[in-house]
């Protein structure tokens, strides 16, 4: 007894000593049961929330498969206007422009005029041209047709001579050839000198350095040259005929033709109805034949034209309806249908390149707009969503509520208000992003049917707590 009682003093002592110690153990203490009765609480919680199945409710909707696409807004009928204005010439002026960008046209309307007065002076400077052209021409033609009449005179005054000389030239031609049968014979040689001095002398017998037979033979070669030169000459003449003819009808008729037509179009008027989009030139700057001078829209339809990578392009085809907003209209949607689906591809757009540095074909998609809005405009941003498939009033689950069996068969768990489950047959309808429609006996909307979830992480709190 007397040893408790000295034990119990001495605690009194100590107690009375280190209050403050002992005031400190109790709280922390006190605080350590907190923390463990609270953790044990929590993790109860945790379990029986895991514990509860994780589900969704069967809902009757609209459903719908797509394809979403996006594009550029267009004009169903869109002109790019040039002119032939020019021809030959060029740096025709802009003389007026009667429409500017955003103005509504009528189709025919004058929209741009150029100057037409360097034509007038085009067609005179052709003129003056294609006289000095044809003077020449014909000057040519009279100056080969004048050296064939002198040949021709020629011709006749030697064929003259030779007639008038064919006597003498006879006599020493025979003088000649008795001198080269006996050129010893004193006889013989007399005749063949006196023939050849009298020719020469008395009738000319001298032709180019030759004299004699030499130059009678001369005199027969020379008409046969100046033939043959006025063939040469008639040659020349056909073919600058020819040429002038072909100048006088063609080159020249074709270089005015061309004058006229550009003179003509000196109003370039607008091909469609529409507003004008672009406009290319400046009124008092020259143009150059063949470049844009303005754009023209007809959007009174509009459509939006779009790219599809080759993935999706198989399930669309021209007929199809599809959905289109814009970032101008906000979230209001606006009925569309396609109508064109090209067979080739444009091109190919990058896809999933920072993982597989892949490229997939692109093909072009024509989405014309059922309706029009005064707040489109060309050129606008558009996203489609192109409707594959549809079901009307289709009762549907989320994808993870579905579960296959290993016959190859799909069935969803029907939770009943006792926390019952029961089995349902389904089979699968139209999917969409989230949704499969199906159908299965005894199925009914607003039904509550599990969804199957991959293992969550650790409900036990103190596998979250550490200590040092």
């Amino acid at each position: 007894m007397e040893t408790v009682k000295k034990i119990f003093g001495k605690i009194g002592r100590f107690l009375k000593k280190h209050v403050k110690l002992v005031i400190a153990l109790v709280i922390v203490l006190g605080i350590v049961g907190y923390v463990r009765y609270s953790m044990a609480k929590a993790q109860k919680l945790m379990e029986e929330q895991a514990n509860q199945p994780v589900t969704a409710t069967v809902d009757q909707m609209d459903l719908t498969k797509s394809v979403s696409v996006t594009g550029t807004l267009t004009a169903t009928d869109t002109a790019k206007v040039t002119s032939t204005i020019g021809g030959t010439m060029t740096g025709i002026k802009v003389k007026k422009i009667n429409y500017e960008v955003g103005d509504y046209v009528e189709a025919g309307a004058v929209v741009v005029e150029f100057d037409g007065d360097d034509f007038d002076r085009k067609i005179s400077e052709l003129n003056a041209q294609y006289n000095i052209e044809n003077k020449e021409s014909a000057q040519g033609i009279e100056d080969l047709q004048k050296q064939i009449t002198d040949d021709q005179e020629k011709i006749v005054d030697y064929q003259k001579w030779l007639d008038d000389k064919k006597m003498y030239y006879d006599n020493l031609k025979d003088a000649k050839e008795e001198y080269d049968k006996y050129p010893n014979d004193p006889d013989t040689v007399h005749r063949y000198q006196s023939e050849t001095e009298i020719c020469v002398q008395k009738h000319g017998f001298s032709e180019a350095g030759k004299t004699g037979i030499d130059a009678y033979e001369a005199k027969q070669d020379a008409i046969k040259d100046l033939q043959k030169e006025i063939d040469t000459l008639q040659t020349k003449i056909e073919l600058a005929q020819l040429k002038q003819a072909f100048n006088q009808n063609y080159t020249q008729v074709d270089a005015k033709e061309d004058v006229y037509e550009s003179k003509d179009a000196t109003h370039v008027s607008a091909p469609i109805s529409g507003y004008i989009l672009t406009m290319n030139v400046t009124e008092g700057n020259n143009y150059a034949q063949g470049n844009t001078v303005f754009t023209i829209a007809d959007t009174s339809e509009f459509v939006v034209e779009a790219t599809v990578n080759e993935y999706n392009i198989a399930n669309i085809e021209a007929g199809l309806p599809a959905k289109v907003k814009f970032e101008a209209t906000e979230d209001e949607t606006f009925d569309g249908e396609v109508t064109f689906v090209s067979l080739a591809s444009e091109g190919v757009i990058g896809a999933n390149q920072q993982s597989t540095g892949s490229n997939v074909a692109s093909y072009k998609v024509k989405i014309k707009m059922k309706d029009n809005d005064k707040r489109m405009r060309v050129g606008m941003t558009a996203k489609a969503s192109v409707i594959i498939d549809s079901a009307k009033n289709a009762l549907c689950v989320p994808y993870d509520c579905i579960q296959k069996k290993d016959d190859g068969s799909f069935f969803v768990n029907v939770v009943e208000d006792d926390g019952k489950k029961k089995e349902i047959k389904v089979t699968k309808g139209l999917e969409s992003d989230y949704y499969v429609e199906v159908k299965g006996e005894g199925l009914k909307k607003g039904m509550t049917v599990e969804a199957v979830v991959a293992d969550g992480p650790s409900t036990d709190i103190m596998d979250y707590m550490y200590f040092d």
